[in-house]
């Protein structure tokens, strides 16, 4: 089967192709080019290729090609908020939280590195066709908010968690205190109004 052949099969199993991927089927560079040019591909990213783009609209599939391209990396800060529909910030970059031993230099995401607990606590892994989003949850995330956002944004994405009907404030206050952002203050002030 020549290369281009066995990208259009890849493509057909899957909603988008890394440019590793393809190189690995013997699809090269100008080949990827061309059928870019001949809007037979679409780049929606540096490095990723597809065929579709309705993948797009899901919540999380946004949030694949940068987890295929780095599998350590979990979305985190602005991302993960607007995820679990806890801001309406907007989301000008993809944020990516990295190990501290991982350095990577992307201009077309937001890195931070945290260390310790504030990288491994509260990891949601999602299934997206074939591919895995690592994802902060609610309660991470809000904390995150914290520690990454200006405080009146922070207070906000407090308060419209708060409102939550699935809400787990044992977790968040769990969660705060072993990142040593103690929100007890804050929750009960709001929980008050």
């Amino acid at each position: 089967m020549e290369p281009k052949a066995k990208l259009m099969k890849q493509l057909e199993r899957t909603d988008f192709i890394t440019l590793e991927e393809a190189q690995a089927l013997g699809v090269n560079k100008m080949m990827l080019s061309r059928l870019v040019a001949s809007e037979d591909l679409y780049r929606p990213a540096k490095r990723i290729y597809t065929r579709k783009l309705d993948w797009l609209t899901d919540p999380l599939g946004k949030y694949a090609p940068a987890c295929t391209l780095y599998p350590d990396t979990i979305i985190c800060g602005v991302s993960a908020l607007t995820y679990h529909d806890l801001t309406d910030e907007e989301e000008r970059k993809i944020w990516l939280a990295f190990s501290q031993k991982h350095r990577v230099v992307n201009r077309e995401y937001r890195i931070v590195y945290p260390s310790g607990k504030s990288y491994s606590l509260g990891i949601e892994r999602h299934e997206i066709g074939k591919r895995t989003v690592r994802i902060y949850d609610c309660e991470k995330s809000v904390v995150d908010a914290f520690k990454y956002l200006p405080i009146d944004t922070a207070h906000k994405v407090l308060r419209e968690y708060l409102r939550k009907k699935d809400k787990d404030v044992a977790k968040l206050t769990r969660y705060a205190k072993q990142l040593k952002k103690p929100l007890d203050k804050e929750i009960s002030i709001l929980l008050g109004d």
